[in-house]
């Protein structure tokens, strides 16, 4: 109990605190584009490409938990481009000229815990871009953005 006094009137705990967010933010940055090339019906072979994370921004909030003191939040946006149809994978593979097919913007939410521990609250996306609403989406297992960073 002392050290969260001691954290909270030194002010290290938010300094730390920030330091955290600012770090997801960076690894954010360096996450790869999610490639997926699949099939859509009888239109054929498509290669669409998710990212990488651009336009990254956080915001660090106290909360009034003591387990959790800190919430994190991160806003980025996800450029979404395909190619055209192809006749197999292996045409879809190849191409190299994909289109831009819309925008996302996402947001993800962090929580600190009174050990310094991170866990993953919840990730949204804006319904329009620029000016919808808020709506919880489910996590992409094969997205950079969608995962807790590993511990060294």
């Amino acid at each position: 109990m002392a050290s969260i006094c001691i954290g909270q009137i030194t002010g290290s705990w938010d300094a730390d605190a920030k330091a955290t967010a600012q770090a997801l933010a960076s690894g954010l940055e360096k996450c790869p584009p999610r490639v997926v090339v699949a099939k859509f019906g009888k239109d054929g072979w498509t290669k669409t490409t998710w990212g990488p994370p651009t336009n990254l921004d956080y915001d660090v909030l106290r909360t009034k938990s003591i387990k959790w003191p800190y919430h994190i939040v991160i806003s980025y946006t996800i450029l979404v481009s395909g190619t055209k149809n192809r006749k197999n994978r292996e045409e879809a593979e190849q191409d190299v000229k994909p289109s831009l097919v819309f925008k996302l913007s996402y947001e993800n939410a962090y929580d600190i815990g009174d050990d310094g521990s991170l866990r993953f609250s919840e990730t949204r996306v804006q319904e329009l871009l620029g000016g919808g609403s808020w709506k919880q989406r489910t996590r992409l297992p094969d997205a950079c953005w969608d995962q807790l960073p590993k511990s060294n």
